[in-house]
């Protein structure tokens, strides 16, 4: 599904991709890491609790279930289900329809692009490595470079001033609601994709696609 091709508007130099539900579909792997995390650790949880903040920090999603613990109990916590997550993602990672194909045609046209991501920089790393396409991004922005997560453009201003780009000049690919507002708060353009969320949820997008393979992306990004 995409939204009006009228809304396309001027090129943008930089594309700023979110990771989880835009590039891989990890999304399996982190709800079986936070369960078997919640069954370790004896925390009791709403049965859509992780659904509902998927995309959010650790901070976040732990924050809302154990509030007022300790930083280092925190981080305790924090690693154990990100080992969890990585132990279980490891050989298994594949990426979304569209993705590498989209890398391919923003190379054509020598566009820029990073990755802004909640998840922390080990993470970040398994996955790209095993897509092969670390080289294919000029900067990657983790959880541990913003200080304030998603709903908060901290994480993608970073990321402009990294490629050296105009905040109103850049292009947010996202499939969360946290995100896209995010991106709007950034003052950037934004593309949603349905991949974890529906059409009717990425109402800050300014146009909304199912997958990167629709020729909206692009034209969009490109303005041609």
């Amino acid at each position: 599904m995409a939204t009006d091709a009228t809304l396309i508007a001027t090129p943008s130099v930089a594309v700023l991709f979110d990771l989880d539900g835009v590039i891989v579909d990890s999304r399996h792997f982190h709800m079986l890491a936070w369960e078997q995390w919640a069954r370790d650790q004896s925390v009791e949880h709403a049965a859509d609790y992780f659904h509902a903040m998927f995309g959010r920090r650790n901070d976040a999603i732990i924050g809302g279930l154990l509030p007022g613990i300790t930083p280092e109990e925190f981080k305790r916590l924090a690693d154990a289900k990100e080992q969890l997550f990585r132990d279980g993602a490891r050989g298994n990672i594949t990426a979304l329809p569209g993705a590498m194909a989209l890398l391919d045609a923003l190379d054509a046209h020598d566009l820029p692009r990073a990755i802004v991501t909640s998840t922390p920089r080990a993470n970040l790393a398994l996955i790209l490595e095993s897509l092969r396409c670390e080289h294919r991004f000029g900067a990657l922005v983790a959880e541990e470079d913003a200080s304030r997560g998603k709903p908060d453009p901290e994480g993608f201003l970073i990321a402009a001033q990294r490629l050296d780009a105009a905040a109103e000049v850049c292009v947010v690919i996202e499939d969360a609601p946290a995100g896209l507002a995010a991106a709007k708060a950034g003052g950037m353009r934004a593309i949603g994709v349905t991949t974890t969320h529906p059409a009717a949820a990425l109402h800050d997008a300014d146009i909304v696609v199912d997958t990167l393979d629709d020729p909206l992306v692009l034209q969009f990004i490109t303005g041609s």
